[in-house]
């Protein structure tokens, strides 16, 4: 096996792309990244494509660290405005999504009522520290 090179998309490459990424099963393709400022598109080839992937910024929380003892109605409302914050950060660099990784159901459905959603169960999550 030879190593492929890389570069970005074309516009040319643009018709092919966009016949591949709705043509692969199981892609998850969301169309409306298509308008994210923050869109890149990799193309893998040799001396033709042999395969794209389409690339966007997005911003993750990490994990909320909530003080001892503090009500219900302290942290739904700190969330909130930590959350509002974390928009006014993604606006500032044209970044379209937000992602909180969390599994206390209580922390979901505060997210759920700040314009989060959950993913279907069957979408996997994987992550690459560098």
């Amino acid at each position: 096996m030879h190593q492929l090179k890389l570069r970005y998309l074309t516009p040319e490459d643009q018709p092919q792309f966009l016949e591949w990424v709705n043509s692969t099963p199981n892609n998850l393709f969301d169309e409306s990244i298509l308008k994210y400022p923050t869109l890149r598109v990799i193309c893998s080839y040799n001396d033709n494509p042999v395969a794209y992937l389409p690339t966007q910024q997005a911003i993750v929380l990490e994990s909320l660290a909530v003080k001892p003892g503090a009500s219900p109605m302290e942290t739904g409302q700190a969330f909130r405005d930590l959350v509002k914050a974390a928009e006014l950060l993604a606006s500032s660099f044209g970044i379209k999504e937000i992602y909180f990784i969390c599994k206390d159901p209580d922390v979901v459905k505060v997210a759920e009522h700040h314009g989060f959603e959950v993913l279907p169960k069957e979408w996997q999550v994987v992550r690459m520290k560098l």
